[in-house]
């Protein structure tokens, strides 16, 4: 499933290198076998923080950094349109073949837009709901939450959304190789656009901030992450926490919807989807030691994940 290179804009909000595109090696044909599929009860936590609210509508959402469309098939069947945006090449394109002309749903139900998250063109206060599923961390996130405010209706629903890597389970010999791989991986991995992701992802997304004169009811759930945000680091990179007192944290643990058991050519798939590529062969010797570690054998995963909610003010 081809996708074409990133060209450049002369949109300033651009500017800053557009995190995992084909210019980083993103392969949607791997990213859709190997990546964890969104469980039903993933909706349902975002369904239900929405209809909470009195006089929620279920009019229009808008799915951020919506790559092929993969939450937005979802939304579809709630909201009575959906928005599908994302700023690389290629991606809308490739949402609406695989929306419309794959998944036969009905064109009328979709807006497909090649724009940014912190420069959007759709229309102030109109939006019900904004899904930032995994993407928040190729942002600039205060200029991205900012652009969400201004879309969303009064008491609209901002969810954004983050998995990391998979942590194993039931040998610790397997997932300190897995821990070692990583470190591996992001020596070969560089560049600021990276960096600047892993400071905000590492965290869980703790370091984005909902300012309290713009949102309200904000929920941070954190899943399968045994208790410590440290879950979701893959690297030493790091950000200031700006979690505020007035914001509800809730901590879930064995969460099943986010669990499997898989063996070394999962893993060697699994690592294939994350940007930057990185070559087999250039971390030859740490696939070594996860492949021994393993001892042929498959090993049951959790993957650790971030759903933070909040309402826009009225």
């Amino acid at each position: 499933m081809a996708v074409p290179p990133v060209s450049k804009t002369e949109t300033s909000s651009m500017a800053k290198e557009l995190g995992f595109s084909p210019k980083q090696g993103v392969n949607w044909s791997n990213y859709l076998v190997y990546r964890p599929i969104y469980p039903t009860s993933f909706f349902e936590r975002i369904y239900h923080y929405h209809a909470q609210k009195p006089g929620a509508s279920w009019s229009i959402a808008h799915d951020v950094g919506a790559g092929c469309g993969i939450v937005s098939r979802t939304l579809a069947a709630r909201f009575g349109s959906v928005i599908v945006s994302d700023p690389n090449d290629g991606y809308v394109t490739l949402a609406r073949k695989l929306l419309v002309e794959e998944a036969l749903l009905p064109e009328s139900k979709f807006k497909f837009l090649q724009e940014p998250a912190e420069k959007s063109s759709v229309e102030s206060g109109t939006v019900d709901l904004i899904t930032a599923c995994e993407c928040l961390h190729w942002t600039t996130p205060d200029a991205a939450i900012k652009e969400f405010n201004r879309e969303l209706k009064a008491g609209g629903t901002l969810a954004v959304t983050y998995y990391s890597r998979p942590l194993i389970e039931g040998s610790e010999r397997a997932q300190e190789a897995w821990k070692a791989f990583w470190a591996e991986h992001w020596k070969k991995a560089q560049g600021k656009a990276i960096e600047d992701a892993c400071r905000i992802a590492n965290t869980g997304f703790e370091n984005v901030e909902f300012p309290e004169q713009d949102w309200e009811i904000v929920k941070r759930i954190y899943i399968n992450t045994r208790g410590n945000i440290n879950a979701f680091a893959v690297n030493d990179l790091t950000s200031e926490s700006k979690i505020k007192e007035s914001e509800e944290q809730v901590w879930v643990e064995g969460d099943e919807d986010w669990s499997d058991v898989k063996g070394i050519q999962w893993f060697k798939g699994y690592v294939s989807t994350w940007a930057p590529s990185v070559p087999e062969s250039d971390i030859q010797g740490a696939w070594d030691d996860l492949e021994l570690a393993l001892e042929g054998k498959q090993v049951k995963i959790r993957t650790p994940v971030a759903m933070i909610f909040a309402t826009k003010k009225a």
